[in-house]
């Protein structure tokens, strides 16, 4: 079956090339649709054989319209009934063509730039660009049904993936052991693994959005976990392979995930094992639970910046300026080096008997709650550990805060963690289908 049609654009001579890359488009919209027409027209013109009886005997009887919206504009096709004479029922030959609609209008095409577009900006501004660009009318809502429609199935498959690696089937433990194991013409014997990464690291983190359902926002979890690295400009390092992790569900699912994206790049089986977080006791259970041998890591920063504040405010004012310099370098210097003792002795002469100070007793509490996440900063840097969080902060910008912290945006926890699933899987196939160019070093954690 060949189906064609003529596109022909009156042009201006005069014209520049913003105005005729306009008239193009739009003739080539409009030919595309004609196009469809012609489609479903030569489908209709095939011999029909009722679909009740097999019955080849029959004729036309009437027509019903059916409104189709593809990425290149709403179509309207004639669908034309065909009455059996054997069996008198009816039936449309194009229905054969838009079975996959079902019930509704949109394409798969169209429904997974909606999903696309909905993810990375607000909806009305997803179908205002859909429209601009491709010449796809669909709404807001539209938009809207198709993103959190699509992210609830991605974010069950996330949750049923990561729950198959974590409690393996018999079957699961049966696939294994044939992958691990290989045949020859002597009988089965143990296949080569390739050998285990040399370090896993995982960070977690958390961002805060506004809720509609309870005050003061709701808390997304995500983390990053990572197998190797390459090296990435003069002084820059890569996280790669990689894979990312979210959700707005309980901790206990995001930890399952995370696990499972150690299990997918075969973290499990690293020789060592890195996590660094800002302590939060979600985190911190999460980490017993999933990574009970890793070292570790208290990000630096996050203490830099408590410490600070505590010296801030208890010797406030210009005049103890000098001061509190030598008191920031002493307590650095100290939880730099793991002496965590003989900071918290410092913090405590801070305090005056007759005026406590917030900021300062939750400094003291934050060493003493996060002992166990200090050490040796200098050991660890030489060692190659990272000391700060910033590749799971940069997750939670991505991921979270780039689309979910707009002017006026209240989320449901439900709504929230479809859009964050969605994003997961795209940032995900990223790093999967693009792989560091051949030109990038791999760095040894050693």
């Amino acid at each position: 079956m060949l189906a064609s049609v003529t596109l022909t654009v009156e042009v201006d001579p005069s014209s520049d090339i913003d105005t005729v890359e306009g008239q193009i488009l739009e003739a080539g919209r409009a030919a595309m649709q004609r196009l469809l027409v012609v489609v479903g027209q030569e489908v209709e013109a095939l011999p029909v054989t009722c679909p009740f009886c097999t019955s080849r005997c029959g004729c036309w009887d009437g027509q019903d319209a059916r409104l189709v919206a593809t990425t290149f504009g709403r179509v309207w096709l004639a669908r034309r009934r065909w009455r059996c004479h054997a069996c008198q029922r009816r039936s449309r030959p194009l229905d054969r063509l838009l079975a996959p609609l079902g019930d509704g209008q949109l394409t798969r095409l169209l429904r997974q730039a909606c999903v696309e577009a909905g993810a990375s900006w607000p909806y009305a501004t997803a179908a205002r660009l859909l429209e601009r660009l491709c010449g796809a009318q669909v709404s807001a809502e539209t938009v809207r049904q198709c993103v959190l429609s699509e992210g609830s199935t991605r974010a069950a498959q996330q949750q049923r993936a990561a729950e198959e690696l974590v409690t393996p089937t018999a079957t699961g433990v049966r696939q294994e052991r044939a992958r691990q194991t290989r045949r020859t013409r002597h009988g089965s014997r143990a296949a080569c693994e390739a050998s285990p990464p040399q370090r896993l690291l995982v960070e977690l983190d958390g961002g805060w959005v506004p809720s509609r359902e309870q005050p003061g926002g709701m808390e997304g979890k995500v983390g990053v976990v990572a197998t190797g690295q390459v090296a990435c400009g003069r002084d820059r390092l890569r996280l790669w392979p990689r894979r990312y992790v979210g959700t707005f569900a309980a901790a206990s699912v995001l930890g399952t995930r995370a696990y499972a994206a150690a299990c997918q790049l075969d973290g499990e089986r690293a020789v060592e094992q890195v996590v660094v977080a800002d302590g939060a006791p979600w985190i911190k259970t999460q980490t017993r639970l999933h990574f009970p041998a890793a070292t570790t890591i208290l990000d630096w920063p996050h203490v830099t910046r408590v410490l600070q504040r505590a010296i801030r405010t208890a010797r406030p004012g210009r005049r103890q300026r000098a001061l509190r310099r030598a008191l920031h370098r002493e307590l650095l210097d100290l939880v730099w080096q793991g002496q965590v003792a003989a900071a918290l002795d410092v913090l405590a002469g801070l305090q005056v008997a007759d005026e406590p100070v917030a900021a300062l007793d939750g400094a003291i509490s934050y060493l003493v709650t996060q002992q166990d996440w200090l050490g040796d900063y200098g050991a660890w840097q030489q060692a190659g550990y990272p000391i700060g969080s910033g590749a799971v902060e940069r997750e939670v910008a991505i991921l979270i805060n780039g689309r979910m912290k707009g002017r006026g945006m209240r989320w449901t926890r439900a709504s929230a963690d479809a859009v964050l699933a969605v994003r997961v899987d795209a940032c995900n196939d990223e790093w999967d289908h693009h792989p560091p160019p051949p030109w990038l070093t791999a760095i040894s954690p050693h």
